[in-house]
């Protein structure tokens, strides 16, 4: 990585241009032409805004190239951080007549003191928390060119400060930095201090709404004033509603259909989720006029839509949008290790969670430098589940005691800290369609007083169901989840989602689970462990699993569950396609067995979705922007209408989550045996409703015996809805339920599924074809065995694995003689195609 220290700043840089006129609404960022440096040190860094201190240092290059190859990271010197660092930037503002200047900060790490021209603005002692949102009102400290300084220190143990937990090593500073943005807001004597818009849809014609609009306005002046809101409502226009507002005091102006008629909508776009309609957005533009100008203006963008939940018969909680209810289907989200995501990694990652055909994005930890990631969420029609992390419930991660039930926050300071977080976090995320419910406990639930303190303000500031864990637990304010964290977390075969009565199996909403280690593509392993660490496997490997103490932290039963059901590997490459092909059909079984078991099954979250350094567990794509094969396995397990294979009643399900779908189609199923011959084929006309499954084919003659099921449904025309294959053993694998642990359930005996990977004469020929949008692949086995898992590969010309490239399928079977063509999409050029088998 190319090093870019810097010891003379240039004056001026690109954030001190000519100074422009104000205009009141004027938001002027502060995010470029940052100098970073250590208290005492001689070395000045260029950073920007948002940034974590260890993250700009990385970024230029003091670290060198492979701080995250190997062991190194926990070589890295953290003494660093124990020192004081500073920020520093230049900028041109200076405030007109009547005009007001507010310096704001959504988000520092952790204590801070702000120093504007050489005047202190705050001190650390009060600011600290990086959960919250400052402002400052600068007015009279602005002088045309301007100079800003922030001194910051890292928290400390006890601190309430953002946290990756388990999931990967601390961050070398602790996050310490100016973690979101910093701007300065100009208004006039009457400031917008907050919008937000409450739709009201009626279910489930879903063809008239109303909305509430809160106008929160502050009169900076020291007397009443008159002032005139002026609205414009895309779609339906501009209109105004008059306020008084009393002296130096803020008032919350409530507009609805009464008010103004305007707020009444016939026929309103509705948003929907990706899989169920549009995500159709609205923007409103408000200004507030004081003296007949503008003193302040305010753009807000929201969906209209319904989101409820219920507790069913057997305690689960059922969400529903728009009066249909749904299966939740997600993954973890987490950010990079030095929040260095970037709004195209972000946008990549997010069409990788659609393209995947999930539907939610579980954010624990109020994720994000800025709302990038959840304004894409609102785009893209995918449902956000927000809330606080378990970094705050457990004493060895946040550094309080534990009071037994509600985690670590129970003293007067650290109470009212995670209530001011609170409030700012939700308001922060109020008008965003795509949140759908607020978690304020993870693996505990808040105690009472502080629990009434959140709901107080969630009553306030949201609209949204409200849950008080991801866990089952019960709370005497608010009553049950209804959501369940009972594992597993590491290997569990495919047949266990739907044997698994008590745990983690197929029903209910189950907020966090997964097989453990997703094993990353050969390219990604070696950028991450060096060449001589890669085969036999070593603790370099097991460096990159979890950060667990306990347990998860080596590749031994990834090793021990590749041997037990295809066979020892023979070398790395081996132990490589054998470890993908566990990855590809335990993660597309457990999104399935949800999906089969619906209604009773609610929800469903893989973790993880994304890993926030180079890591062999909980991902569904690398830390290097590379899909894992459970990537693919999740992508067909949830296509809208699926034939699906139950492990436990031997059948075939149809299964439909798409309203638009469910017309008449024929069913396929063919299996072959263990030497890939068909010993058996049969095909139906059949059906399926919206959220539900039917049993189409019923395959208990096939026990007793290994055999390949090969599943295919068409449309009424004949072309191709969705295909699956799958590899049955013999017998089902025996689990030890009796012992099961917080993190997986033993099995007694393996299922032998060796037959899949004996053949070892494949022919399969590729022809790549340019498309409009990328490339078409098509591949053909010229042999008469089943070509199991067939992994392609679009390389760039240093051998790459291409980011971001969409396959419409990927680490698909090919049985005897038979053809397949896929897409790849991708605006990449000149790229290698290979396939590996």
């Amino acid at each position: 990585m190319k090093k870019v220290w810097i010891f003379l700043f240039a004056a001026a840089l690109c954030a001190c241009t000519k100074q422009a006129k104000m205009d009141n609404g004027s938001v002027l960022a502060l995010g470029e032409g940052w100098k970073l440096s250590r208290t005492g040190g001689p070395e000045t860094v260029a950073a920007v805004v948002p940034s974590t201190v260890a993250g700009s240092l990385y970024a230029a290059g003091y670290y060198g190239d492979d701080l995250l190859n190997g062991r190194n990271y926990a070589k890295a010197d953290k003494s660093i951080f124990d020192d004081e660092w500073v920020y520093q930037t230049e900028f041109q503002a200076k405030p007109g007549s009547g005009q007001r200047c507010e310096l704001v900060f959504d988000g520092l790490d952790y204590r801070a003191d702000i120093f504007l021209n050489g005047t202190q603005v705050a001190s650390s002692d009060t600011t600290f928390g990086v959960f919250l949102r400052r402002s400052y009102d600068v007015s009279n400290l602005l002088r045309g060119r301007n100079k800003l300084e922030v001194k910051l220190r890292r928290a400390q143990p006890g601190d309430l400060n953002m946290g990756f937990v388990d999931w990967n090593p601390r961050p070398l500073d602790e996050s310490m930095g100016l973690v979101r943005p910093v701007s300065l807001h100009t208004t006039g004597a009457v400031s917008i201090e907050d919008v937000f818009v409450i739709p009201d849809l009626e279910v489930p014609r879903c063809d008239e709404a109303d909305l509430e609009i809160r106008v929160k306005l502050r009169n900076h002046e020291n007397h009443p004033v008159e002032a005139l809101l002026d609205l414009n409502l895309q779609d339906v226009g501009a209109f105004q509603f008059p306020a008084v507002l009393p002296a130096d005091a803020t008032t919350t102006v409530v507009l609805t259909p009464k008010e103004a008629t305007e707020l009444h909508l016939d026929h309103p776009r509705v948003w929907w989720t990706s899989e169920l309609g549009s995500p159709e957005l609205y923007d409103l533009n408000v200004a507030v006029n004081y003296k007949g100008a503008v003193s302040d203006t305010r753009k807000v963008r929201f969906g209209v839509r319904r989101i409820e939940s219920r507790l069913t018969d057997k305690n689960y909680r059922q969400f529903t949008l728009n009066g249909r209810d749904i299966l939740i289907k997600g993954a973890g989200w987490t950010d990079d290790i030095f929040l260095l995501d970037t709004p195209e990694s972000i946008e990549r990652q997010v069409k990788y969670v659609k393209d995947m055909n999930l539907n939610c994005i579980r954010f624990e930890n109020i994720w994000g430098k800025d709302d990038t990631v959840y304004d894409l969420c609102d785009q893209e029609g995918l449902l956000a589940l927000v809330g606080w992390s378990c970094q705050w419930e457990w004493e060895d991660y946040c550094g309080l005691p534990e009071t037994s039930g509600y985690g670590c926050i129970n003293d007067p300071a650290s109470e009212d800290l995670a209530v001011a977080y609170f409030r700012d976090q939700v308001v922060r995320l109020h008008n965003h369609p795509s949140v759908f419910a607020w978690m304020t406990g993870s693996d505990r639930i808040p105690n009472p007083g502080l629990e009434k303190r959140y709901l107080e303000i969630y009553g306030q500031e949201d609209y949204r169901p409200y849950v008080n864990s991801a866990k089952n637990l019960f709370s005497t304010v608010s009553g049950w989840s209804g959501t369940k964290m009972e594992g597993p977390y590491d290997y569990v075969a495919p047949d266990y989602w739907y044997f698994d009565t008590k745990h983690g199996g197929a029903f209910g909403f189950n907020t966090e689970t997964g097989i453990g280690a997703n094993l990353p593509q050969l390219e990604s392993l070696r950028k991450m462990i060096p060449s001589d660490k890669l085969w036999p496997l070593s603790d370099d490997w097991n460096y990159h699993c979890t950060a667990s103490s306990s347990v998860m932290n080596t590749v031994d039963y990834l090793l021990e569950t590749v041997t037990a059901q295809y066979g020892a590997p023979e070398d790395l490459k081996d132990f490589i396609r054998k470890a993908h092909a566990l990855d590809y059909a335990g993660t597309r079984a457990m999104f399935e067995a949800f999906r089969v078991n619906m209604p009773e099954a609610t929800g469903i979250v893989q973790w993880m979705l994304n890993s926030a350094w180079p890591s062999l567990f909980w991902q569904l794509y690398d830390w290097y922007g590379v899909p894992t094969a459970a990537y693919y396995g999740t992508k067909k397990a949830c296509e809208p209408e699926q034939l699906i294979f139950n492990y436990k009643d031997r059948k075939v399900y149809l299964v439909n989550e798409c309203m638009s779908c469910g017309g008449d189609m024929t069913a396929y199923v063919r299996v072959y045996d263990a030497d890939s011959r068909v010993i058996g084929q049969e095909y139906k006309s059949v059906m399926a409703r919206y959220h539900s499954s039917v049993p189409v084919f019923d395959l208990r003659k096939y026990d007793g015996k290994p055999h390949f099921i090969a599943l295919m449904l068409t449309a009424g025309d004949g072309s191709e809805v969705s295909n699956n294959f799958y590899c049955i053993g013999a017998n089902d694998n025996v689990y030890e339920f009796d012992k099961s642990t917080w993190y997986y359930t033993p099995v007694r005996k393996w299922n032998d599924l060796r037959f899949a990977f004996a053949n070892k004469d494949a022919d399969v020929a590729l022809t790549v074809t340019p498309s409009e949008d990328g490339y078409s692949v098509t591949l053909e086995n010229r042999s008469d065995h089943i070509v199991f898992q067939n992994i392609l590969k679009a390389l760039d010309k240093d051998g790459n694995l291409a980011v971001p490239v969409y396959w419409s399928d990927n680490f698909f079977p090919l049985p005897p003689r038979e053809k397949r063509t896929v897409s790849c999409k991708t605006d990449q050029k000149d790229l290698n195609f290979t396939v590996e088998n």
